[in-house]
């Protein structure tokens, strides 16, 4: 008896040691490997058998079904994003080659070519860093990854603005589609999150000015979490005291009010 005890004692023990496993892994996680090459791999998510290029020496996440979840991608490579129905820059540019004179000559020689750059639609891809990671949503779309090129993104679904995205930076988009987080390419006036509770002067409207080339995370209403204010602002405390932020410092934002803290970068 003492035994059996004993034995249904330590199966409920590892039942219970497994659980938070269980909650921590996505939807549908089989595991991961290590590849000793670069190998072609199919994403999770694509109903066309298309395959992605993953780097030598990484880690790949799978999918009960040997699907990618997560990789280091070997090469530049355009996917599509999940918010990318609000991509506005739809193209990229690629290098042609056009003859100067169309036409052959008597001595059937060809006139030098000259190089040029032509726009091609991307139809809602954006170009993703080789040798970084990429994150793929149950539809085949990037959650998350470094853009190689920079981008221009509407930040809101159906009201007018937008952002440009800084290259060689992390991209995140929230399931929704909205921006999760990035990286401004350029000083920005964006309103933070509890702005209508908080702003303090009068002909600002709400928004805030917020620094280039550094880490800027939103809420779904593309209100801004944290980031890095350009010039000194005048806001609330948690507690309803006013506060003054310097210029340059990184600020966290809430609907009570907001508080300083360190940089994301």
């Amino acid at each position: 008896m003492r035994h059996a005890m004993s034995f249904r004692h330590m199966v409920i023990t590892m039942f219970i040691l497994s659980l938070p496993l269980a909650f921590i892994m996505p939807s549908g996680y089989a595991g991961s490997k290590t590849l000793t090459k670069e190998t072609k791999l199919h994403p999770q998510g694509w109903t066309v058998g298309d395959q992605l290029k993953f780097k030598k020496d990484t880690v790949v996440t799978t999918n009960e079904l040997g699907e990618v979840i997560s990789g280091t991608l070997a090469d530049n490579t355009f996917l599509r994003p999940l918010g990318w129905q609000q991509v506005l820059n739809d193209y990229y540019y690629s290098s042609t080659y056009a003859g100067i004179d169309p036409f052959f000559h008597h001595y059937q020689h060809f006139v030098v070519g000259k190089e040029y750059n032509t726009a091609v639609p991307s139809h809602g891809h954006l170009q993703y860093k080789g040798g970084t990671q990429v994150t793929f949503n149950e539809s085949g779309e990037v959650i998350s990854g470094t853009i190689a090129e920079d981008a221009t993104i509407q930040l809101v679904k159906d009201k007018y603005g937008f952002l440009n995205f800084k290259e060689d930076n992390g991209l995140a988009f929230y399931e929704s589609g909205a921006v999760h987080y990035g990286v401004l390419d350029e000083d920005t006036n964006l309103r933070p999150m509890g702005w209508r509770n908080n702003f303090m002067a009068e002909d600002s409207a709400g928004f805030v000015k917020f620094i280039a080339k550094k880490k800027i995370e939103f809420n779904e209403y593309g209100e801004v979490i944290s980031g890095t204010i350009k010039e000194p602002l005048k806001w609330h405390s948690p507690d309803g005291s006013a506060v003054e932020f310097p210029a340059n410092a990184a600020v966290h934002f809430a609907e009570q009010g907001a508080v300083s803290g360190k940089s994301a970068d």
